[in-house]
């Protein structure tokens, strides 16, 4: 009697186990929409940009983003703006794309890429929203999530108040609406000091990054392991010699702000 209880107790454990698995995984790679696929496959993207699909993993980390048609979407720190392109090829004509870059930035590295990709209205969805970290000026509760894919390590040499520049982001994003971040890991333990100097590694503490969401009042949401890397030891930064054709470990988080 006493072995029949304990295998039906050891029992509805494994299947407990198995459920909350199902659930974490169904949690970290959502399906992919059609919408999402004909946008990555679209003919027009430029060649340059689908040669990055590979290693960027574009419609799965669209679908673990939650990007929908309608969507309100602001991409941080865009640079070239490759993934509001995609953005706002999702999202559609309904949507809008809010393509921020901090004009310190532009001017030293020119905006000859982001030019590029706007001209010709070719994404009249796409704003071009030229406003410095620590003063987006971004209109409040009017986005429906924010992306920010390989730059939130950036925002700690480009602002030296990043938790107003997350405040920010907090106040622009609706209530029960996303903030996604992608970025190159740094060692476990090493807070923000991989990711203080321009001139630096580029990389950030993945347990850091969630301390600074949460202290906001972002909920964090999904992981996905998508883009780890195992082999990567954190600590070069993604653009040395010797990294060259090898991808960084990179953490994928979804946050929450609360409704």
């Amino acid at each position: 009697m006493k072995l029949n209880v304990c295998t039906k107790v050891l029992a509805s454990s494994a299947l407990a186990c198995l459920l909350a698995t199902a659930s974490a995984s169904a949690k970290e790679s959502p399906p992919v929409s059609a919408t999402i696929t004909a946008a990555v496959d679209s003919p027009d993207r430029p060649e340059a940009d689908r040669s990055r699909d590979a290693a960027r993993k574009p419609k799965e980390m669209l679908a673990f983003f939650g990007i929908r048609p309608g969507m309100k979407i602001l991409d941080l720190f865009t640079g070239g703006g490759w993934y509001a392109e995609l953005e706002a090829r999702v999202a559609g004509p309904g949507g809008e794309v809010y393509a921020q870059n901090p004009p310190e930035f532009l001017a030293k590295f020119s905006d000859k890429a982001i030019v590029e990709r706007l001209a010709g209205d070719r994404l009249p969805t796409v704003k071009r929203w030229d406003k410095s970290m620590d003063a987006m000026e971004l209109p409040a509760a009017h986005f429906d999530g924010a992306v920010a894919n390989d730059v939130f390590h950036d925002f700690f040499w480009l602002s030296k108040d990043v938790d107003g520049v997350v405040k920010q982001i907090f106040d622009a994003v609706k209530p029960g609406g996303f903030v996604a971040i992608v970025d190159h890991s740094a060692p476990a333990g090493t807070g923000d000091s991989f990711a203080r100097s321009r001139d630096g590694q580029h990389r950030i503490d993945e347990a850091f990054v969630k301390q600074v969401m949460a202290k906001a009042g972002f909920k964090l949401e999904a992981e996905s392991q998508l883009l780890r890397n195992p082999d990567d030891d954190r600590t070069k930064p993604f653009f040395a010699p010797e990294m060259k054709g090898k991808n960084t470990d990179k953490f994928a988080l979804v946050f929450r702000k609360p409704k």
